[in-house]
């Protein structure tokens, strides 16, 4: 029980990516990042540290494309601050997430 919540933070930061790439189109990274919380059942030192990659690199996205994201409206004369302070929180989350199993209880579970 004391994993739930930090477990619970990784599944959202899926379906969170899960929805970017279907939103764009990458359809296989879509259903890689609907997968990736299922790696968990697995308590291993190779599962932890694939998440927590997947994670790191899914924050990093979430950076890009925010830049990217916000670029455009800059150009277009649009409203883009919302924008950037949504996106960078959405992205410090993920890169956050990434971060939970450096706990002592992820550490026990995960054998780190």
């Amino acid at each position: 029980m004391k994993n739930f919540w930090k477990i619970l933070a990784i599944i959202f930061c899926s379906l969170l990516l899960a929805a970017h790439f279907g939103r764009a189109g990458l359809f296989a990274l879509q259903y890689l990042s609907v997968l990736m919380p299922f790696l968990l059942f697995w308590k291993s030192k190779i599962a932890a540290r694939i998440v927590q990659a997947f994670l790191f690199l899914g924050g990093l996205e979430w950076i890009r494309i925010t830049v990217y994201y916000v670029k455009i409206r800059m150009n277009n004369g649009e409203e883009w601050l919302r924008l950037l302070i949504i996106l960078g929180i959405v992205a410090i989350l993920t890169i956050a997430t990434s971060f939970v199993f450096r706990s002592k209880s992820m550490k026990e579970r995960y054998k780190l």
